[in-house]
């Protein structure tokens, strides 16, 4: 009777780790849908670009092809590298790390815009356009960071308190 027990604990854990069947993980380059019906903007890059600098308390700002990061006196306690990259890709989407980490808490939010001024899709000068934090890897929508989209500029401008993978999204 114990085995039974053992052997059926043993079976409901690993159902419950696998999850539901027909689950199927997400493929690379395969947007996620958000629950608001969102989804990233296309515009393909072939080429990976990327530049830093360092930012210390006094607050500074790193650009890269209409691309910025500002960040605000106090934003960072020392002297820290901040690196933005445009990484090649179907989506509008960039790559900010500080000291070369995956996440980074600010000690105040930063100011991010991210360009669409490669783009020259129509569509993009109707629909309200945002921005999202992604996983970098499967490009899920994680979080709706909102901005303001210039049209004129053609950039959506929002603030974050962190930093990681953004892209744009309509």
């Amino acid at each position: 009777m114990k085995r039974l027990f053992i052997a059926t604990g043993l079976t409901i854990g690993l159902l419950a780790a696998c999850g539901e069947a027909g689950e199927a993980p997400l493929a690379p380059e395969e947007p996620a849908f958000a629950a608001s019906g969102s989804t990233l903007v296309e515009c393909p890059i072939s080429e990976t670009r990327s530049t830093s600098a360092t930012v210390d308390a006094l607050g500074g700002t790193v650009s890269l092809d209409g691309h910025s990061i500002t960040l605000p006196a106090g934003a960072v306690l020392l002297p820290t590298e901040i690196t933005l990259t445009v990484p090649a890709s179907n989506y509008m989407e960039i790559d900010i790390r500080a000291n070369d980490l995956e996440s980074f808490e600010f000690e105040a939010p930063v100011s991010v815009v991210l360009s669409y001024q490669r783009c020259t899709r129509a569509n993009l000068d109707k629909d309200m356009l945002s921005v999202w934090h992604i996983d970098t890897a499967t490009k899920a929508l994680l979080e709706d960071m909102g901005g303001v989209d210039d049209k004129i500029a053609r950039s959506v401008t929002f603030e974050s308190g962190h930093l990681s993978g953004f892209a744009i999204a309509n």
